[in-house]
């Protein structure tokens, strides 16, 4: 989920970061009081204190009936805390405020795919593309959403584009693996998780994924060297009876 950040009205703040967090405790009285609640809430928020930034996000627009960000941020902690429903009312007002913002269509489009809604996020992630081309996030996630579809080569598509603008995206590379993956094309998913592996050499789910695919073409001793790796990875995964059955399975 994407936030705006919060207000700082103090003139020789170069960092978007509370009014305090400038070394100027007395700047908050040149915010309007709805800004100083806005800006408590993006406090608490990032501190993963859901439910008070809520009650902060909710005096600020209680001031300000039409505070667009409030209600994008409220959103978002309505997300966090899985209360995707007075999430969307949310970002609903917020695009009834500007409906030019493609930061809300994007936060709306996450949580139309926790929903399972994929066609309703598609049509978001679409108007947040259309007004912000260049959000390789966007891309990303339209992506995920059209796999959740079965619409595999225009995931790949998404998962292209996002690449191309941002090259370095293991989540991108990893999805596109798995989309490879589901339309039997092996190889071309290899080369997706050896990138993943590449830019994230602590990836345990990757070498998973990529032990699996080799198991599946019957190259046994690569599929044995993935598994062991993610095995020495891993931590406390929920993942390792999953790597330790198949390797049991290449070992019999």
């Amino acid at each position: 989920m994407k936030s705006v950040q919060p207000y700082v009205h103090a003139a020789m703040c170069a960092v978007l970061l509370l009014a305090v967090a400038c070394g100027d405790t007395s700047s908050e009285m040149e915010l309007t009081d709805a800004e100083v609640h806005y800006n408590r809430g993006f406090d608490y928020g990032e501190s993963g204190e859901h439910r008070l930034a809520i009650q902060e996000y909710d005096k600020a627009i209680d001031l300000e009936p039409n505070y667009l960000d409030a209600y994008n941020n409220r959103g978002n902690a309505y997300v966090e805390l899985g209360e995707y429903r007075r999430a969307i009312e949310d970002f609903d007002r917020a695009i009834e405020l500007d409906p030019s913002d493609a930061v809300v269509y994007y936060n709306r489009g996450n949580t139309y795919n926790n929903l399972g809604e994929y066609r309703r996020a598609i049509e978001d992630y679409h108007r947040a593309i259309g007004l912000d081309p260049s959000d390789a996030d966007a891309y990303n996630n339209r992506g995920s959403a059209y796999l959740s579809l079965g619409e595999y080569r225009r995931a790949i598509e998404d998962y292209d584009k996002a690449l191309e603008l941002s090259p370095s995206k293991t989540l991108t590379y990893r999805n596109r693996g798995l989309t490879y993956k589901r339309l039997g094309e092996y190889h071309l998913a290899i080369e997706n998780y050896d990138k993943v592996i590449d830019l994230e050499p602590s990836s345990f789910k990757s070498y998973f994924d990529r032990g699996l695919i080799y198991k599946d073409l019957g190259d046994h001793p690569r599929a044995i060297e993935d598994l062991n790796k993610a095995l020495t990875l891993m931590k406390d995964s929920t993942l390792r009876p999953d790597v330790e059955k198949a390797l049991s399975e290449l070992q019999q």
